[in-house]
């Protein structure tokens, strides 16, 4: 079997967003995403709201799909409070939330906090010497 998913876009405001994702999981798609990006460069001047939060409301209005971040940066993103992030929104999608993770990058977004970190820090800080920690703080949390 193909599983089928779909990708919004995070910039609308919640009382028409909550249409789009009811109606992907009335269309019957498998997973649905939204990106993780502070902001778009070709959207810059429009809402762009926060991945973890959408998500949740999206887990509140849905009860199949899968709901995913296309992808978690480390840009931005520290892998403690974020475990706590996605640990509540496992809980609040009932085991739906699909976590995609990225390497960083240096396009539009990754300066706008700062200086974006080069590959090597962006390993050091969410690559796999992480893991294990990270794993394990998760699953104290989940206690």
């Amino acid at each position: 079997m193909v599983a089928v998913g779909i990708a919004l876009l995070p910039q609308e405001r919640w009382v028409s967003a909550r249409r789009k994702w009811v109606q992907v999981e009335e269309w019957g798609f498998d997973h649905a995403w939204t990106y993780d990006h502070l902001a778009w460069r070709t959207l810059v001047d429009q809402p762009w709201f926060a991945t973890v939060p959408l998500l949740a409301a999206a887990a509140a209005v849905t009860e199949r799909i899968g709901l995913g971040t296309w992808v978690a940066s480390p840009n931005f993103r520290h892998p403690v409070p974020f475990a706590k992030d996605v640990l509540g929104l496992d809980d609040v999608s009932n085991g739906r939330f699909l976590l995609g993770v990225g390497a960083g990058g240096e396009g539009f977004d990754a300066s706008v906090l700062a200086d974006p970190p080069t590959r090597g820090e962006r390993t050091r800080r969410f690559g796999p010497s992480t893991w294990p920690t990270f794993m394990r703080r998760a699953a104290q949390l989940d206690r």
